[in-house]
């Protein structure tokens, strides 16, 4: 007696079905994507705020080193004492060892640069042993030998430390404190200085991107009163 034998036919997946799968494949790969896309913005935010703080940084150091030597004179040792004239040429009166001008955006300085206890004349072609910084336009600039010793000095004369193409300082700060210390009879005495700094800057390619550093500086130099 033969035996009909029935096969049933294999089930699959409906078309319903398939685009559910394809509608949960579409959501995850998309927020796939969407996480990868916030972690490179993430990271080009984080490397650009690192090279925005390392260019500002170098400016910082180099402002700072000059401003701790302000008035450094290498006679100083011997030229002190009771009975003594501040015989010291970069603090007597018309020679500015450290100043800071009224809109506070430019300092001046001077200081012994190579240790000859002697004050050059300025504008000689020569390290005249004379200094500044200050704002102009987004950048930082510096004095350079023989430009003129002036916080309104011509754009052009001074030179930029920092590249507007790269980053664009949009303050920069200087507030100088000085504080006077009696070490003996009358006005016999020693004016201690120091110097607060706040730059803030932005890259030049993305406005978002925006860094402040502020920095206390002592000038290691006290200024002698006879």
């Amino acid at each position: 007696m033969l035996r009909k034998i029935f096969l049933r036919p294999k089930k699959g997946f409906t078309l319903v079905e398939l685009l559910i799968v394809i509608l949960i494949n579409a959501v995850l790969f998309t927020g796939l994507i969407s996480i990868y896309i916030a972690n490179m913005v993430h990271y080009r935010k984080t490397l650009n705020s690192n090279r925005l703080n390392q260019q500002m940084q170098i400016a910082m150091t180099i402002i700072s080193n000059d401003i701790r030597r302000a008035g450094y004179w290498a006679n100083a040792q011997s030229d002190i004492g009771y009975g003594h004239s501040n015989d010291n040429p970069f603090m007597v009166s018309g020679n500015t060892d450290i100043s800071v001008n009224n809109s506070n955006n430019c300092i001046l300085l001077s200081y012994d640069h190579n240790s000859d206890g002697s004050l050059p004349t300025i504008n000689t072609g020569t390290d005249d042993e004379r200094y500044g910084y200050r704002l102009s336009g987004q950048a930082i600039q510096s004095r350079p030998v023989s430009a003129a010793f002036s916080c309104t000095a011509g754009a052009s004369t001074w030179e930029n430390i920092t590249d507007i193409n790269a980053i664009q300082i949009t303050n920069l700060t200087f507030t100088l404190t000085t504080y006077t210390l009696t070490t003996g009879p009358g006005t016999h005495g020693i004016t201690l200085r120091s110097v607060d700094i706040s730059m803030t800057g932005q890259l030049a390619s993305d406005s978002t991107v925006t860094k402040t550093l502020t920095e206390h500086i002592r000038v290691r130099n006290g200024k002698f009163i006879p």
